[in-house]
């Protein structure tokens, strides 16, 4: 049985005490304790994840790439196992019983020499000194894992870098690998590439220039189209008035009518032949946009085939060069080059020079040293009480005495009330001094009786006189109750003495009630009965004055027909007066009508002759204006022409001079170049030093220069010689820029030369509409009325004029 009981204490699993760092529960805890285990378990809590930590990354990261499935399963169980471990050692540090000295721990005399028989203060030590090991193998080993953790943005950043530079490196010789076979296809097919690109950029300014030109041919016809168009809408407009008779002219094709057609006629005619003009110019430079752009599309094509065919030979090149390469390793960030990148990080100029502890190594070295040594301190410095709770022969009998055991010892008796037991503290004092000297504290025990006996007779007596206070107290509630409940009784007698009084009150009030309403009753039958017979002798007297008042007032309604109809004659005779009147002003208003509206007309077509002449000479002034704003522009596009034709002369003298100079700089090189290749060619067979000097001579050419002079003025001539090519090429593009220049303003002065011929034939269009419509006015009297002016009935009904 007692190896069973041994068993299953073995087994039992730990309890949340435990690892509370409170092995004996709440037993002799204090504040002071309470604390002090706080911080104790906030220290472990903090290694034991730090190692934890560390060694669960490092678990997951030396797991092989192809078992990646592993890595959590393994970081995890490192992780439990290094905090398991850390966590067991530091609480065992912190709950081990400290060997005490001479002096109590609780500054009395307590002293367990069980404990110094065992060696406990030896073992003790032996366990600080492993934990120290411990401690210095975390700093050797782990700080260097916790650098690698703290600085893992650093060192996969530097892994990054490493790999950039193998792929860029990669890359590079990629690139030069195709720029080498590439050459050739970029040589070969740039020269198809330029020339058709400078032919499509000059007919690309070539068709802007053309759709141009087409969009100031239309633009110079608008203004003249538009009047026209007005003019033959005016001419159609009034033909059709004077066909169907509108505005009170006859209807018919009659002179005017006819007058009319021919004028639109005419202008339907103008309006063809101006925009057959129109058409035929257009057409043209159409014709020169439509074939430009098919040079120009054909050109595009062209050119989009060239540059597919280079494009897919670079492609193909890529193609080979990339099969051609090897296959690509780059580094791999493993647990060993982890460890490498953070070396190569220690080593790099930025952190050379740095003290050992401002590093991230020297960092986590000193946090876990510190983490140690706050534990080791709050061990070697804890509170007396911390002491004694830690000390296993105290909890054995604090145990016993709250259970009663100690009873038989003087001051150790457990009363039934919690709060006059001993509590921690004074059962700690109390028992050690009890354990280093029974009989001492026998006879303090004593005296203290002794002292406190007038005390608890006191406190006897003060106990006697609060009983019997309470007791007191006790029948005076009694007393309350009972007055309370008899005035209960005789207040619910009173309200049933009152209720049966209402009672009989109510009854009587209702017996007086009746019998006033019987009386009143018979009264009001009494009144009604009199009304009744009032009314009726005032009924016969209303009916008898009604029938007075009906009679007159049928005699009063026949008067009334008869002067009506007198009325009603009258006034027939008055509107038929009036209707006279009426018809005689509207004739009179009719033909004051007809004349103002021949007026009008006539003013009408007088202002709207001046309108159109107004418009015309507009017309004219803003097509003089044309004229000579592009007589202008021609003349100074002339004056350009002509200096530009000046400035390609002079740039044509300057190019054959600038020719002419660099083909005898070439003659002049070349002969430089044989005389310092000759000279050269036998420097070692004629070059001997002299037996008078220091100084060797050498022989110069035939034309008196020396190897090294000429080689000085080739150098110079040969820099001449590229300036000047340099300076004949600009000159050149200079030249084709003042050509293109020449070749736009002659466009644009062709392009003008055509306006004003169109501005000036529609200026003597103009100028011959203007006579017409002079002449016309002469010709034509504005007051002339229509036929049936004078007449007094119109031939139709008159239109509403709106214009009032």
């Amino acid at each position: 049985m007692d190896l069973g009981r041994r068993s299953r204490r073995f087994l039992k699993v730990p309890s949340l005490n435990t690892l509370r760092l409170r092995p004996y529960g709440d037993s002799l805890v204090t504040p002071a304790v309470a604390v002090w285990l706080g911080f104790a378990w906030v220290i472990i809590l903090l290694m034991a994840s730090i190692e934890g930590i560390v060694w669960g990354f490092v678990g997951a990261s030396i797991v092989p790439q192809a078992a990646a499935w592993l890595r959590p399963v393994a970081g995890l169980f490192m992780f439990v196992l290094m905090f398991a471990i850390i966590w067991i050692v530091d609480a065992s540090l912190i709950m081990s019983e400290r060997p005490s000295r001479a002096r109590g721990a609780l500054g009395g005399a307590l002293r367990d020499p069980r404990l110094e028989e065992r060696g406990a203060g030896a073992r003790w030590f032996f366990g600080l000194l492993v934990r120290v090991l411990i401690v210095a193998i975390s700093l050797y080993v782990t700080a260097p894992f916790l650098a690698k953790l703290i600085r893992s943005d650093d060192i996969e950043s530097y892994h990054q870098r490493l790999v950039e530079q193998y792929y860029a490196q990669r890359d590079a010789a990629f690139q030069a690998q195709v720029a080498v076979r590439a050459q050739e296809v970029e040589t070969r097919y740039g020269g198809l590439i330029g020339p058709l690109e400078e032919e499509i950029d000059r007919l690309s300014r070539s068709l802007d220039a053309e759709r141009q030109r087409r969009d100031q041919i239309a633009a110079e016809y608008t203004p003249e189209i538009t009047v026209l168009r007005t003019e033959l809408a005016a001419a159609q407009a009034r033909l059709g008035d004077e066909i169907h008779g509108r505005g009170d002219r006859p209807e018919g094709f009659g002179p005017e009518a006819r007058k009319w057609d021919a004028r639109a006629k005419v202008l339907v005619a103008a309006l063809a032949s101006k925009q057959t003009e129109i058409d035929r110019r257009i057409a043209e430079v159409a014709q020169t946009i439509a074939d430009q752009e098919e040079r120009l599309r054909a050109r595009t094509d062209e050119l989009r085939q060239i540059r597919l065919l280079q494009q897919e030979r670079m492609d193909r090149i890529r193609a080979e060069v990339a099969a051609a390469q090897p296959q690509e390793l780059p580094p791999r960030l493993t647990f060993a080059a982890r460890s490498k990148a953070l070396q190569a990080l220690r080593e790099s100029p930025d952190e050379a020079g740095v003290p050992h502890f401002e590093t991230v190594e020297g960092f986590a070295q000193a946090a876990l040293g510190i983490l140690f040594f706050a534990l080791l301190a709050l061990k070697l410095f804890e509170p007396a009480a911390v002491r004694a709770y830690f000390s296993e022969s105290l909890q054995l009998q604090y145990r016993k005495y709250l259970e009663g055991g100690l009873a038989g010892i003087p001051g150790f008796d457990c009363p039934a009330d919690a709060e006059q037991r001993l509590n921690p503290v004074e059962f700690a004092r109390r028992w050690s001094h009890y354990e280093a000297d029974p009989e001492g504290f026998f006879a303090d025990q004593e005296a203290r009786l002794a002292a406190a006996e007038p005390m608890r007779a006191r406190q006897a007596e003060q106990s006697f006189t609060q009983t019997l206070a309470e007791r007191r107290r006790g029948n005076l509630d009694e007393e309350l109750d009972h007055a309370r409940r008899r005035r209960e009784i005789e207040l619910a007698a009173y309200e049933t003495e009152q209720h049966l009084r209402a009672g009989e009150l109510r009854a009587q009030l209702a017996d007086e009630t009746r019998a006033k309403h019987q009386h009143r009753r018979v009264e009001l039958e009494q009144e009604l009965q009199q009304a009744r017979e009032s009314w009726a002798v005032q009924k016969a007297h209303d009916e008898e004055d009604l029938r007075e008042r009906m009679a007159a007032f049928e005699r009063s309604i026949e008067l009334a027909r008869e002067d009506r109809r007198l009325r009603e004659k009258e006034m027939e005779i008055r509107r038929e007066q009036r209707e006279e009147e009426l018809r005689q002003a509207d004739v009179q208003r009719l033909h004051r009508h007809r004349v103002e509206r021949a007026e009008l007309e006539a003013r009408r077509r007088r202002e709207e002759r001046l309108e159109r002449l107004a418009g015309m000479r507009d017309e004219l002034t803003r097509l003089r204006e044309l004229e000579m704003r592009d007589t202008a522009e021609a003349g100074a596009l002339r004056e350009a022409g002509y200096r530009l034709k000046d400035a390609i002369d002079t740039l044509t003298g300057k190019i054959g001079a600038t020719e002419s100079g660099l083909a005898s700089a070439r003659t002049r090189m070349a002969e430089l170049t044989r005389i310092a290749d000759g000279r050269s060619a036998d420097l070692g067979e004629t070059a001997r030093p002299s037996g008078g000097g220091f100084w060797s001579r050498t022989p110069r050419s035939e034309d008196g220069k020396g190897a090294r002079e000429a080689s000085r003025e080739l150098k110079a001539l040969e820099k001449w010689l590229r300036e000047e090519e340099e300076r004949l090429a600009r000159l050149r593009e200079e030249r084709r820029a003042v050509e293109v220049r020449r070749i736009t303003h002659e466009d644009q002065l062709r392009a003008i030369e055509g306006r004003l011929s169109g501005i000036r034939s529609r200026i003597l269009f103009h100028e011959d509409a203007i006579g017409t419509l002079l002449t016309r006015e002469a010709s034509v009297p504005d007051d002339v009325l229509p036929l049936d002016a004078s007449s007094d009935q119109p031939r139709q009904p008159l239109p509403r004029d709106d214009t009032r």
